[in-house]
């Protein structure tokens, strides 16, 4: 399937950023796995230019490199919402904190 995303780069930057948040991806790792230049890819993220025959083959080449359906960043993905952790050195047992307490 040859679709045009060139005419979708605004929703595909905001579904990219999404799916590099959801499956745990930096930029350098994307580029690492899809054999996409980290300039290209911050291009792509950031709707700067590149021609649109240089960019419907970077979208494929990262739709096939993650097995993703020819859609998938052009399809909404609003709703979905980034699960983000937060981790600290300062966790405090509760069981702990009584202790000190009493």
């Amino acid at each position: 399937m040859s679709l045009n995303f060139f005419d979708h780069r605004e929703l595909i930057a905001k579904n990219l950023v999404t799916f590099l948040r959801l499956k745990g991806y930096s930029k350098l790792s994307m580029s690492k796995q899809s054999d996409i230049s980290r300039p290209i890819i911050d291009q792509i993220i950031k709707g700067e230019s590149l021609d649109s025959k240089q960019y419907n083959k970077q979208i494929e080449k990262i739709n096939k490199t993650f097995e993703l359906p020819d859609n998938y960043f052009i399809t909404s993905h609003s709703s979905i919402t980034p699960t983000t952790y937060t981790y600290s050195d300062h966790y405090v047992d509760s069981k702990k904190l009584q202790k000190l307490n009493n």
